[in-house]
């Protein structure tokens, strides 16, 4: 793989998915990584563990809260202002929802933050950061072939779920949002692609991080079936390395034709049309 130098800016890099994509960021040669997260002991954290690993990388840790346009507005103004640029953009942060219902019997409220935080803070991220990248010249990835056409002003990755394009039973706000992740992907992607902005969605599988730690200890009571295991090629949960790592391709001109994608990473479970019947309203994702 290229090395994709450059300034990459992760939302969500206090944890999980966010924090493997700002190693995976840092081992593919980008010379700066914004860490962003309303979680300031998880930035430090993640700050901490690239700088033990060795690779030479400039750091921003940002507090940020994705659902305030003034505090997204702040993140972007701030990592152009210390690093000039940015060439790569990941919309990782997201939560799910406690609550388990049918859609009949969802408070309004839980719909409300879900959409608010998974979707809304979307959109803000996009608007700041295709505003920032717009103002940039066209580069192209270090050693693409024929990059005079495949120059790019950014890219931007929005993490969905396959819950993005399937319904699972008894969490409707987390399933709306992740659509929304997507439309919005679309609808940016055919806005800007003449701005030579690509604009791309990944949607993992479950994958092993801290927001289905409290579904896992589910199954290993033996309360809840490990359908998202079962229900995959693999017979795994993905490791969050192999989402960062599509998204890292994603980010660089060797992705050059992609807009408007929705990459799905979820060892064929969608493909294989598997899941449980009767989930039930205390199941945990």
């Amino acid at each position: 793989m290229a090395s994709l130098g450059g300034v990459a800016l992760v939302t969500g890099a206090g944890s999980g998915i966010g924090r493997h994509l700002c190693e995976a960021y840092a081992r593919a040669g980008c010379r700066a990584i914004a860490l962003a997260d309303l979680n300031a002991n998880g930035i430090k954290e993640t700050a901490a563990l690239l700088k033990a690993n060795g690779p030479n990388v400039q750091l921003l840790e940002i507090e940020v809260d994705v659902a305030s346009e003034a505090s997204v507005r702040n993140m972007v103004s701030k990592t152009v202002e210390c690093f000039g640029s940015i060439d790569y953009a990941v919309n990782a942060a997201g939560v799910s929802t406690p609550t388990r219902l049918p859609t009949a019997e969802y408070p309004l409220g839980e719909y409300d933050r879900l959409l608010n935080i998974n979707a809304r803070s979307i959109l803000l991220c996009m608007q700041e950061e295709v505003r920032a990248m717009q103002k940039q010249a066209p580069t192209c990835t270090p050693g693409v072939r024929r990059s005079t056409l495949r120059q790019q002003r950014g890219s931007i990755i929005n993490i969905a779920s396959v819950t993005g394009l399937a319904a699972l039973q008894n969490v409707m706000p987390y399933n709306v949002s992740k659509h929304a992740v997507i439309g919005l992907t679309k609808s940016a992607a055919i806005d800007h692609s003449q701005d030579q902005i690509r604009i791309n969605a990944v949607c993992p599988g479950m994958t092993e991080t801290p927001m289905v730690q409290a579904r896992q200890a589910l199954v290993d009571q033996g309360k809840t079936s490990n359908w998202a295991v079962q229900g995959n090629g693999l017979q795994r949960l993905a490791l969050p390395e192999e989402i960062a790592d599509v998204c890292v391709f994603l980010s660089g001109c060797g992705a050059s034709y992609m807009t408007g994608a929705s990459v799905v990473v979820d060892a064929g479970h969608l493909a294989a049309l598997r899941y449980e019947p009767g989930l039930s309203r205390s199941a945990v994702l």
